[in-house]
């Protein structure tokens, strides 16, 4: 069962990090619009960190202490998944679909 946890969540990480890999810093944007996102950005970043380093300890643990940083990524990769869908909730579905499904009205 450790065996099947530990595969699962390397792959977890190796997908996370390639994602990461991709990414790469923002330049600030000229744009008085998109002004707003830049604290997004920021916090954006601050948490790519804070994973990167979670990776990095999961890399150099061995032995059991290795099955709980595995435990650690996965924790701060839900916590990301929940703030971000929290995020775009709180911005009055803007990045969600406005479509409502059949037999639901739409709110005034």
């Amino acid at each position: 069962m450790k065996r099947v946890i530990l595969v699962l969540a390397g792959l977890l990480v190796v997908a996370s990090a390639a994602g990461h890999a991709q990414n790469q810093p923002a330049a600030p944007d000229p744009h008085p619009k998109m002004a707003g996102q830049q604290p997004m950005m920021a916090s954006m970043q601050a948490a790519d960190r804070k994973l990167d380093d979670l990776v990095a300890q999961l890399n150099a643990a061995r032995g059991e202490d290795r099955l709980d940083k595995v435990i650690a990524v996965v924790k701060e990769l839900v916590a990301e998944r929940k703030a971000m869908r929290d995020m775009m909730a709180g911005r009055g579905g803007m990045m969600m679909n406005k479509e409502v499904a059949p037999g639901k009205q739409k709110p005034e």
